[in-house]
């Protein structure tokens, strides 16, 4: 069974991973695991151009990103008790590190994407005001004598 991590923990510096090198690894494992998951919540996100329920996962993924930097960096400091453990264990986190990678690759692919289509129809609006603008003038005067005739 493993230990659970707190935020109380997270927030003032005490260990997150148990003292066990298995409960520990198993522990890296399911912080693992869980930003994957937020990492296909955020391509399904993306996918559907949803920005705003990508932008609001992105508070609770940075909580979980934090306490796997903190568990990683707990980890190389330990690295020598983990060194005797079942190869299946190491592998198994190894795999899911790949997912992760993958996935992040994917989603910045993604985001990349989407910035450039973004920045593209900004130019293309800019471009449009710009050509509304030089072939309509507007005429200060124009605006003050139709403001006189509605009264406003």
């Amino acid at each position: 069974m493993t230990q659970p991590f707190h935020n109380s923990a997270l927030m003032n510096g005490t260990n997150l991973l148990p003292e066990d090198p298995v409960q520990a690894i198993q522990t890296i494992i399911k912080v693992t695991q869980s930003l994957i998951a937020y990492s296909e919540r955020e391509n399904q996100h993306l996918a559907r151009n949803d920005m705003m329920g990508f932008a609001i996962l992105q508070d609770e993924k940075s909580i979980m990103a934090d306490r796997y930097v903190r568990v990683s960096r707990e980890f190389r400091n330990r690295i020598e008790e983990f060194r005797g453990l079942d190869k299946a264990y190491l592998d198994k986190l190894e795999g899911q590190q790949k997912i992760l990678a993958d996935n992040s690759r994917t989603n910045n692919a993604l985001i990349g994407r989407i910035k450039n289509k973004a920045e593209q129809k900004t130019q293309s609006t800019l471009l449009s005001a710009q050509e509304l603008g030089q072939s309509k003038p507007v005429r200060f005067h124009d605006l003050k004598s139709a403001q006189d005739m509605h009264g406003t």
